[in-house]
């Protein structure tokens, strides 16, 4: 065996010995009982190693009302929003595995580009007598990056009342100017598709002032 063999296979021990089974693609669900449903944010990848899962520990969604849109709310079956928008710390990203995440945060440059955001610029809603597709238009920026882009959910009403949005959508990092990261040699590749999934509770604030959404942009 050469030299260049001898390595090769070295490094792929190390792979085999550092990536754990990627953990499951949908987060713990809230505790039983709990009052208000926590906003959820994260995404899986895969690599030719691993599928994987990052998790958002912190998330801010804001939204303004349209207490004065009555005409709409009645007809989507949903309260009717001015603005709103979502927002991610790159750093509040977990993926389970600590050289992960720094390989992660690098690839989003977090240091100059500290936060993920998506802001509602439109939106449509099919009513139904349980769950509401919405359609909703929006700037997503990444790593500094901005794309209008489309992302389709559904809108339902819990036991205790919240209407919750959730849904999911594809996206390329390239799109954004993020290369996905390569390591040992080569021997990781991080493929450039992820899909990026949402639980949100929908709370509408009225907002006279329009700083709710703003302060998030």
């Amino acid at each position: 065996m050469t030299r260049n063999h001898m390595l090769l296979l070295g490094c792929s021990l190390v792979l085999i010995g550092c990536f754990n089974p990627a953990p499951p693609a949908t987060p713990p669900a809230p505790q039983s009982g709990s009052a208000q449903v926590a906003d959820r944010v994260w995404f899986t990848g895969s690599s030719n190693i691993r599928n994987f899962s990052c998790n958002a520990k912190q998330v801010y969604v804001s939204a303004e009302a349209a207490p004065e849109d009555f005409d709409r709310t009645k007809e989507d079956g949903i309260p009717a929003v001015k603005r709103a928008a979502l927002l991610v710390p790159v750093r509040s990203l977990d993926c389970g595995i600590g050289l992960q995440n720094t390989h992660l945060f690098e690839a989003l440059a977090a240091t100059e580009y500290p936060t993920i955001s998506f802001a509602l610029s439109g939106y449509s809603v099919e009513p139904s007598e349980t769950v509401h597709r919405v359609r909703m238009n929006g700037a997503l920026r990444i790593a500094g990056v901005e794309r209008q882009v489309v992302v389709r959910g559904s809108a339902v009403r819990d036991a205790s009342g919240q209407w919750i949005l959730r849904g999911d959508r594809e996206i390329s990092v390239r799109d954004f100017g993020v290369a996905p990261p390569r390591r040992f040699f080569g021997l990781l590749r991080v493929r450039d598709e992820v899909t990026v999934h949402f639980e949100v509770a929908v709370r509408p604030l009225i907002d006279p002032l329009g700083v709710l959404v703003t302060s998030l942009q």
